[in-house]
């Protein structure tokens, strides 16, 4: 009988634990929702189309060529275009570089859609990154000290500040000044790293839907650095997107490149 019993006890037990197995371990792990990073560069602005022009006088061509801070007529139908394209779109957030170029490129769909867009001072445009920097037997020196300190503050224009936000500690210009290539490539790559840090900081596995804003050659090195794989610098349009799409193991899969399915 008293085998019986502690039989009775024994099995009681089993089916309490069974019972709390049930409604804890067997719960279904949280299916993977993939980050989805889209990045769209500039449209054309002055700067972009100085060669265009390089057989005129200066002072006969157009106030825009030159000027960082103007589209070309190409470019400011290439701004409606995207805006156009963004509107069938949708995104969990924006995040833009603070040069003017790359605020008035997405400005308009913002306030087509009244959303808002975070300005990242490391979305800013930086050297070309040669590939011949990225072989494995090159050793860079670190980036600079104060490449991310920043001593001048971006300044909004009173029409824009509705649109836009600043990350904390964002607010400021960075310091990219170096005097050799390897120094500047040292800090392309670290701006690059940094951004890709605070996406999966915020992001990772979240299923969300973002898009940055910036320039051709930052876009490139961040495509690269992101996609961890052997990449010749891939050239990137004026309003030329790409996409990609986390994978299980935490890499980045590229689906888009100027506006067209990548095929590897």
């Amino acid at each position: 009988m008293k085998n019986r019993g502690l039989f009775s006890v024994l099995s009681a037990l089993a089916w309490l634990v069974g019972i709390a197995s049930t409604s804890q371990g067997t719960q279904q792990p949280r299916a993977f929702q993939p980050l989805t990073v889209y990045y769209v560069r500039h449209a054309e602005s002055g700067h972009n189309v100085v060669k265009n022009w390089k057989l005129v006088p200066t002072a006969l061509r157009p106030a825009y060529v030159g000027n960082e801070d103007a589209f070309s007529p190409a470019g400011e139908k290439q701004v409606a275009t995207l805006t156009c394209e963004l509107r069938t779109m949708k995104f969990d957030f924006i995040a833009a570089s603070p040069m003017w170029r790359a605020r008035n490129t997405i400005l308009p769909y913002l306030k087509a859609c009244g959303q808002k867009a975070e300005i990242w001072p490391e979305l800013t445009e930086t050297p070309s990154v040669h590939t011949q920097w990225l072989r494995a037997d090159v050793r860079l020196p670190p980036p600079s000290p104060k490449l991310f300190d920043g001593e001048t503050a971006i300044q909004l224009p009173e029409d824009e500040q509705p649109f836009f936000t600043f990350r904390k500690g964002g607010s400021r210009l960075l310091d990219l000044y170096n005097s050799d290539e390897a120094g500047r490539t040292a800090n392309s790559l670290a701006l690059a790293q940094k951004t890709i840090a605070l996406i999966r900081d915020r992001y990772s596995q979240s299923g969300k839907t973002i898009l940055l804003v910036g320039h051709g050659n930052s876009g490139s090195t961040l495509l690269r650095e992101l996609i961890a794989i052997e990449l010749d610098k891939p050239h990137l349009d004026n309003i030329g997107m790409w996409m990609a799409e986390e994978q299980p193991n935490g890499s980045f899969q590229l689906k888009l490149l100027n506006n067209r399915p990548y095929v590897n």
